[in-house]
């Protein structure tokens, strides 16, 4: 005795639900659900798979499924849905992969059952290419409508792209002893890394900042110019309150470490307080130097440990004082203090360069990056062209995985700016 799911009855009224079939007498339909046969199917099982020639098409009675591209998920289909009928029409491959999500109860016709019964009337036929020259005009108005929302997007990320540039810096301060060089690239439109150079105004020191915000695309854009912000405006203008005030002269007085732990302490606690749901963290590193003296001082707040190589004494890194800001509001970090001598240069990066993945999914690593810039000594801007060419030559023809950002800074003597 047929379950009353799968009864002739049931089985006409799904058929006659069905745009593909839309057209079709009831005598037509009658017989196509005799043909049909039904299958219990558990969850989990894939019905349809990509690549697969196949031959048949299948409608969901009761239960769901997930049309997809390997692990993209195209579409989730339910009870009423039909799949694989273009099978049933030429012996194309499958162009996506169907999977059942919860146990269901199909019923499958295959091409012979579907053209012997359609033979029988001429007008069947008819109805049928009529059904898919409908769909195909849907599937047209689609795609342009789709078309038309994408170059709209395309639009809007490319003023993204332009606004995002204008928060790096323009120009770079030029001073006689030091060589300082960036190279930026993006993996997506917009990116999350960040760079900034810029002079203080009470202190002789100049401000060297690179940082990575985590995640990629619009979000992490959007963070980036935010962090960065904070951060120049914290040491620019923050911490100047009366208790910084120099009785004698009445004006602010201030030393580079000061600068530094108030403006990774503002900007860690306005992140991690304002923005709390968001979870968005970044690390920075960002170091003060004075260009007379060779004196840098640094917060490497969770960043990947910048490099200074040594005239002639090989490679020393500098380590991190603290963890990401924009996680913990009451996060500390420490200052860390070095000095730059003649000859000496500073590399920076973020971790779109050291791990950088070629083919085989191997990294970049760090140290290939002592091995290119040891056997590579040169001034800031040959020396970060030496380094983007070899890693591109690593990665070959494996896509860019993150943004890439890079600073050199070398120190030339402790004459004045």
């Amino acid at each position: 005795m047929e379950s009353a799911l799968t009864s002739t009855e049931n089985r006409i009224e799904t058929l006659r639900k069905c745009g593909f079939l839309q057209g079709l007498n009831e005598s037509i339909l009658r017989d196509l659900a005799a043909r049909a046969v039904s299958m219990h199917v558990e969850a989990g099982n894939t019905i349809v798979t990509q690549g697969e020639t196949g031959s048949e098409m299948y409608f969901i009675i009761t239960g769901s499924a997930r049309v997809h591209h390997g692990e993209v998920v195209l579409a989730d289909i339910g009870a009423g849905s039909v799949f694989g009928e273009m099978a049933l029409l030429d012996a194309e491959k499958r162009s996506a992969s169907v999977t059942v999500q919860s146990d269901s109860v199909l019923l499958r016709i295959g091409r012979e059952d579907f053209y012997a019964t359609l033979s029988t009337d001429p007008d069947a036929f008819k109805a049928v290419i009529h059904s898919v020259l409908q769909r195909e005009r849907e599937i047209i108005g689609e795609v342009r409508t789709r078309s038309t929302k994408l170059m709209a997007y395309e639009k809007e990320m490319e003023i993204g792209r332009r606004i995002q540039a204008d928060f790096l810096p323009h120009s770079i301060p030029r001073l006689d002893n030091i060589e300082l060089a960036f190279a930026f690239e993006a993996a997506r439109e917009v990116a999350g890394d960040f760079y900034d150079v810029f002079r203080l105004t009470d202190l002789p020191h100049m401000a060297i900042v690179i940082g990575d915000v985590c995640d990629k695309g619009v979000g992490a854009a959007l963070f980036m110019t935010l962090f960065r912000s904070l951060i120049r405006a914290s040491s620019l203008y923050g911490n100047v309150g009366s208790a910084l005030l120099d009785e004698r002269t009445g004006n602010a007085s201030r030393t580079a470490g000061d600068v530094l732990l108030n403006s990774i302490t503002t900007t860690n606690r306005y992140i991690a307080t304002t923005h709390a749901g968001s979870s968005m963290f970044a690390s920075v590193f960002f170091a003060l130097l004075d260009p007379g003296t060779g004196e840098m001082h640094y917060v490497n707040a969770g960043h990947e440990a910048p490099m200074i190589f040594r005239r002639g004494n090989g490679a020393e890194l500098l380590d991190v004082t603290g963890g990401v800001i924009g996680l913990f509001p009451m996060a500390r970090f420490g200052v860390g203090t070095t000095r730059l001598d003649e000859g000496d240069l500073v590399f920076a990066y973020t971790d779109g360069v050291n791990e950088a993945k070629n083919s085989k999914g191997e990294q970049f690593g760090d140290q290939q990056i002592l091995d290119v810039a040891t056997a590579k000594q040169a001034g800031a801007e040959s020396f970060l062209v030496h380094m983007s060419d070899a890693v591109r030559a690593f990665r070959g023809s494996a896509p860019q995985s993150d943004d890439i950002t890079m600073l050199a800074l070398k120190y030339l003597s402790t004459k004045g700016d």
